[in-house]
């Protein structure tokens, strides 16, 4: 009987579950199952994840939280079996790349039309009339006049990368410092593209003891291969201000570069005045 790696994580850990149903170098040896820590609740525990899902775990990659375990991860260690293999790894965010991210009320009435928040667009759906020149400009205007410190902002992330880091079997922080300016890693804050998939999937896999080292090997060539041409978590990008891009100094930053919001291609421009004025994606 195959075993099964069970991940515990937000969407994250679903593109590792997905990427790992196309290793063939496992198919029929290892399954892969994940537990989305932001979406479960209590009735899950045993409608879904009871014994018979848990009999065959016999690793479980978790996904950290700083802070004390929550409800939900206390019941995750209660099912799991007593001798599986547990491999801890951080997630990934990044708050400084977004930094106008606040309060929007429309998003309690409409959570799935625009989820990733901008507090300035938000302001300005009152002005909603103007044109969509004057509409665009005015957002230009007041995000330059209020663009916070992005060198403080993008600190305090590394704090919080290695803040996880420190509970985390698997480090992450330094790679992501290293590659942060010169390689896209987020389509949103918790949106990853292929590449720190490629990691992530890679480290876990050399941590798992399940795997035998020669298998790991080819797995992960496997990876590089399927992810190739991956573009990851894209089904919802949210653009980069070419202000944040500059100051930052996002070297793979393209200012004419357009953004998937599902079916659609938006520029920045676009995007904002969609945001702004909240126009159905979808007719």
């Amino acid at each position: 009987m195959s075993k099964s790696i069970l991940i515990y994580a937000n969407c994250q850990g679903e593109e590792l579950r997905t990427t790992g149903h196309y290793l063939q170098t496992l198919a029929g040896q290892v399954t892969f199952k994940w537990i989305p820590l932001h979406k479960v609740n209590l009735d899950d525990w045993d409608r879904l994840y009871g014994p018979e899902f848990m009999s065959d775990v016999a690793v479980v990659w978790e996904q950290v939280e700083t802070g004390p375990p929550s409800e939900h991860r206390q019941q995750l260690h209660r099912r799991i079996p007593a001798d599986c293999q547990i491999v801890k790894y951080p997630p990934f965010s990044a708050l400084c790349l977004w930094p106008f991210t606040g309060n929007d009320p429309r998003i309690a009435q409409d959570p799935l039309r625009y989820p990733w928040s901008d507090a300035i667009a938000a302001v300005l759906a009152t002005e909603s009339h103007l044109s969509d020149n004057a509409l665009f400009d005015k957002y230009m205007q007041i995000t330059r006049e209020r663009m916070p410190d992005l060198a403080r902002r993008l600190r305090l992330d590394v704090a919080r990368w290695r803040a996880a880091d420190a509970i985390a079997d698997i480090k992450a922080s330094d790679w992501v410092e290293a590659n942060f300016t010169t390689t896209k890693l987020f389509h949103a804050s918790g949106h990853l593209t292929a590449a720190p998939a490629r990691f992530m999937l890679t480290q876990l896999l050399r941590h798992t003891t399940l795997i035998e080292p020669r298998q790991t090997e080819a797995a992960i060539y496997e990876i590089e291969v399927l992810l190739r041409h991956h573009e990851g978590q894209d089904f919802e990008c949210v653009p980069v201000h070419p202000l944040v891009a500059e100051r930052l100094n996002l070297k793979f930053y393209d200012p004419d570069a357009r953004y998937r919001w599902h079916g659609h291609e938006w520029t920045f421009r676009q995007y904002i005045l969609h945001y702004i004025r909240w126009s159905p994606y979808l007719d």
